[in-house]
């Protein structure tokens, strides 16, 4: 079993924590199947350390009149994190259903037989483990990164439901689906790709301006004007808010100042490991933001392995069994 990722200070992150944790234990086969009890045990064999034995169970209000009122103690603590981190992975099983790769009842979650991404899964919460240990697991995400953009091209397409994707982004040290290196070449690939009208790439420009997968789905016709769906690909816990594609792509104006002088305005998307559910929903509903959030769990009911390439499942899993590796053992 993975040691215990460090307590959150939010209790709800530290929820969503716990609840990561179990998947990650699960996902690479250290527990046949956990529970609450299994949980809460781990929970409350970590008291802080000076803590009195005492208090292991319960302690009271007032430590001069043992008859007063008692206050739960670490074991009762634990117990209710432990019933807590159930509660979110219920949640995501009666969302996600035949997509969530495992089975859940009131107390105990073990894997299914034979999920439809469990390849997928497994890569994407090896990912978020990068987040929970990561001075552990040091990864320079050189790997991880580029096949994170390949993963969401698919699932862009998945979401536009279209063929027509490409990775654009850069990660690994060079440009996704056979498209050039140089900025300018792979946009003007690109917009021939498309049919779109040329736009204006700035001089000594390089990289992908924050355009790692793009999707399009076009009428046949070879006229612009079409949905495209250009997505951000980040791998750093919290990066989502911040990290959005570039408005050169989109809201340059004059139009025809955009790296592609695209007819329709694109929809921008940004791709994580973790979940929304760090997020409370009073942020979300008060969140002014212009990108589409898809995060682990949207990922997941999106593609299924049979979506994806031999060869990009067997570098996803070769990734994962390489992160997971590295992780610390209780």
């Amino acid at each position: 079993m993975f040691v215990v990722p460090q307590s959150a200070l939010e209790r709800a992150h530290d929820v969503i924590r716990l609840a990561d944790w179990v998947e990650l234990n699960l996902v690479m086969d250290e527990e046949a199947g956990m529970s609450i009890a299994q949980v809460t045990g781990c929970l409350a064999e970590m008291p802080p350390d000076d803590a009195r034995d005492s208090e292991f169970r319960y302690s009271y209000e007032s430590e001069d009149d043992p008859s007063g009122e008692l206050r739960p103690g670490f074991w009762e603590m634990a117990e209710e994190r432990a019933e807590s981190s159930f509660t979110e992975l219920t949640e995501r099983a009666a969302w996600l259903g035949d997509s969530y790769p495992m089975e859940i009842d009131a107390e105990t979650v073990q894997l299914s037989e034979d999920p439809p991404g469990s390849d997928v899964y497994r890569f994407l919460m090896l990912l978020r483990a990068r987040q929970l240990y990561p001075d552990a697991i040091e990864d320079d995400a050189n790997v991880s990164g580029r096949l994170f953009e390949s993963l969401v091209k698919h699932a862009l397409g998945a979401y536009a439901n279209t063929v027509d994707r490409v990775r654009f982004g850069v990660a690994g040290g060079y440009r996704g689906s056979g498209l050039p290196d140089p900025l300018p070449d792979a946009v003007e690939a690109l917009r021939r790709m498309m049919h779109e009208e040329p736009g204006s790439v700035p001089s000594g420009a390089e990289g992908d301006y924050k355009a790692d997968a793009i999707a399009w789905k076009p009428f046949g016709d070879r006229r612009p004007g079409q949905l495209v769906v250009i997505g951000q690909a980040t791998i750093s816990e919290g990066d989502w808010t911040r990290e959005k594609v570039a408005r050169r792509w989109t809201d340059r104006q004059p139009p025809d100042s955009r790296l592609i002088n695209f007819l329709a305005r694109p929809v921008t998307v940004v791709a994580f490991p973790e979940t929304l559910s760090l997020t409370p929903s009073e942020v979300l509903n008060g969140l002014v933001y212009s990108s589409i959030p898809i995060d682990r769990l949207r990922l997941a009911s999106l593609l299924r392995d049979s979506d994806l390439p031999t060869d990009l499942r067997d570098e996803m899993n070769s990734c994962a069994s390489d992160l997971g590796s590295r992780l610390p053992q209780q």
